[in-house]
């Protein structure tokens, strides 16, 4: 295994988070928002406002996605562990189990901080987001 594909691997889970989190926060745009605008004019201003709320809202909006991730996460360690009791089978490594029971022990710990910490910054994102 080539360390560019850890690389490539834990970069692609970074991204994918950070979908998320745009994603929910372009849910909370859109009810923070009614675009029932009709004029151009309303149209642009709407626009604008949504331009300059948006930094909030991604920060609100990963925080939401940040809880059921690292839920995600806590199943690396029943993971790990099956990888290292079958590592003798063919295309199962001892290493990628230990590494996984490892994020697997530390995933709860970061659930509870992630849980913690959403509120926080839920509040505070979508106030930074009608503050601007």
């Amino acid at each position: 295994m080539d360390s560019r594909d850890g690389e490539e691997k834990k970069g692609k889970s970074v991204n994918m988070r950070a979908s998320y989190g745009k994603s929910a926060a372009a849910c909370l745009l859109t009810v923070a928002l009614p675009l029932d605008a009709t004029d151009p004019t309303t149209a642009l201003q709407t626009a604008a406002i949504a331009k300059e709320s948006s930094p909030g809202l991604v920060r609100a909006g990963k925080a939401i996605a940040e809880v059921p991730w690292q839920a995600a996460q806590c199943l690396r360690l029943p993971l790990g562990l099956v990888q290292m009791v079958f590592s003798p089978l063919p295309d199962v490594d001892f290493m990628d189990g230990l590494k996984n029971t490892g994020k697997g022990v530390v995933a709860p710990f970061k659930l509870g901080i992630a849980t913690l910490e959403m509120p926080y910054e839920v509040v505070g994102g979508i106030g930074e987001a009608l503050g601007s």
